[in-house]
């Protein structure tokens, strides 16, 4: 039976997804964290976009467990570059930032980097353990945002999609001008009723209201 369990990475309470069938798993946005991946096998590591806090345990788990990094190719160029991910600003974000209550900054790898196996442009779909995993560009919020549809049911919708927050579209790299041609519209088409796990809070059920909204 399929399961799905989300973990804090403790970077501004991103979340990572492992789900696992089977006895193997894919993860979503790792943090360093690989317990998790303990006694299955990892196939994957998805990325939904490449910000620092939603990439910040590729490293480890591709050391750990060998498993594949998959992202869009606009996502995948970044990874290389600490400004491009926002990993030299992080620490400056932490203190600005109102989302969160912080008892202190979080220690980062100012330098860190990490690598793509395979990308993909606009849309991909792979079959695993029976399962059929679709990946759509969504850019706006990042140059590299993208939503992970899971037998058309579970939305991993990374920092596109919340319950009741506008997709940030001011961080450095974000583009009003992809999230109205790109990213809205590929949000649009989404049905009501999918089960979303984002990519901050809590899971949610997706209804039209939710669907485009901006700040």
């Amino acid at each position: 039976m399929m399961t799905i369990d989300a973990y804090d990475s403790g970077l501004l309470h991103s979340n990572m997804y492992v789900i696992r069938d089977n006895g193997h798993a894919v993860v979503i946005d790792p943090c360093s964290d690989t317990e998790p991946g303990r006694n299955v096998t990892v196939d994957w590591i998805l990325l939904t976009h490449e910000h620092y806090d939603h990439i910040s345990g590729v490293n480890a788990w591709k050391t750990g467990t060998g498993a594949r990094v998959l992202c869009s190719k606009s996502c995948a160029d970044r990874l290389g570059d600490p400004n491009k991910t926002l990993t030299r600003l992080f620490p400056i974000f932490c203190e600005m930032q109102t989302w969160f209550e912080l008892d202190s900054v979080p220690q980062t790898d100012l330098a860190y980097t990490c690598e793509a196996d395979r990308t993909f442009e606009q849309e991909t779909v792979f079959q695993w353990q029976g399962h059929e995993i679709r990946l759509t560009e969504t850019p706006g919020h990042s140059p590299g945002s993208i939503l992970i549809l899971l037998d058309n049911r579970y939305l991993f919708s990374g920092d596109t999609i919340f319950e009741d927050r506008p997709v940030a579209l001011r961080f450095p790299g974000g583009s009003a001008r992809q999230w109205e041609e790109w990213g809205k519209p590929a949000v649009s088409r989404l049905p009501d009723g999918l089960q979303v796990y984002p990519g901050h809070f809590r899971p949610f059920i997706l209804h039209g209201q939710q669907k485009g909204k901006e700040e």
